[in-house]
């Protein structure tokens, strides 16, 4: 199986092609490719499909369920589309399990591709009711749980520890409330300045990851709702760099991408 590794501020994935892996179990070998130890390793798997009249992108987490989107491994797949002269315009649709997106290159050098993706939606099906700085308790310790979907679910905490062990900790058990009945990402975040937060996410399928593009989104656009940050273009910090988040009608993510090796596995 031919691959390619790429990843997104330290977000990282494996991409092949839907020809290659035709016939497969994607659950299983999404398991088996991103295992760290005994596979590639990466935090998600990528299928980029070209048999509709769009290219398509097919996702699956680390522990092999699916995911219905991934902002980190979308931008990701515009480079691998660029790579292999899959894309020939500089604006172009792709599809998602979250519906269709639309990207534009906006940089080469380094790559960089802003993303549309729609409206972030605080009533959804995997979403069990609308948390807006909802107070609640988790193991003795209170938090103020807002929630979105963003092309997949996630919760929001601000707070000002961002520590391993904690988000490891509460990370794992708000994905278990019974708010998400389908699991959730949970995007820790702290407000470093008018228009600026930082986050770290503890991602549905991975654990804690060094970045989250649909994250970033909902984090910023809960952010501007409670009034903690500002502005129509927000700055989000991870480990690696920055995403800008604009959370006007409709939220656009701009951010890069960076290939890191190809191959052939198994």
């Amino acid at each position: 199986m031919k691959f390619e590794k790429y990843h997104g501020l330290g977000n990282d994935f494996v991409v092949v092609s839907h020809e290659d892996v035709a016939g497969k179990d994607l659950s299983q070998l999404a398991l088996t490719v991103c295992n760290r130890k005994t596979g590639i390793g990466a935090d998600g798997f990528i299928v980029s499909s070209l048999r509709g009249e769009i290219p398509e992108m097919i996702f699956y987490n680390a522990d092999g369920s699916y995911d219905t989107m991934c902002g980190n491994g979308f931008r990701c797949l515009c480079l691998y589309l660029k790579n292999n002269d899959l894309i020939k315009d500089r604006k172009f649709s792709i599809k998602t399990g979250a519906g269709v997106l639309d990207a534009e290159v906006v940089g080469e050098d380094p790559f960089l591709v802003k993303v549309a993706l729609g409206r972030a939606e605080y009533i959804h099906p995997t979403i069990g009711e609308e948390l807006i700085d909802r107070e609640v308790e988790v193991e003795g310790r209170r938090f103020n749980l807002s929630a979105a979907f963003v092309g997949t679910p996630h919760a929001v905490v601000f707070s000002d520890d961002l520590s391993d062990e904690f988000i490891d900790k509460y990370g794992a058990l708000i994905n278990d409330l019974p708010y998400f009945p389908e699991g959730t990402s949970v995007n820790f975040c702290r407000v470093e300045g008018d228009n600026v937060i930082r986050i770290i996410t503890w991602e549905r399928g991975v654990g804690r990851t060094m970045a989250c593009g649909t994250g970033s989104c909902a984090s910023a656009t809960i952010g501007k709702r409670l009034g903690k940050i500002s502005g129509e273009s927000i700055v989000v910090k991870h480990a690696l760099g920055d995403l800008t988040i604009e959370t006007g009608d409709e939220i656009y993510m701009t951010g890069g991408g960076v290939k890191v090796a190809s191959g052939y596995f198994g």
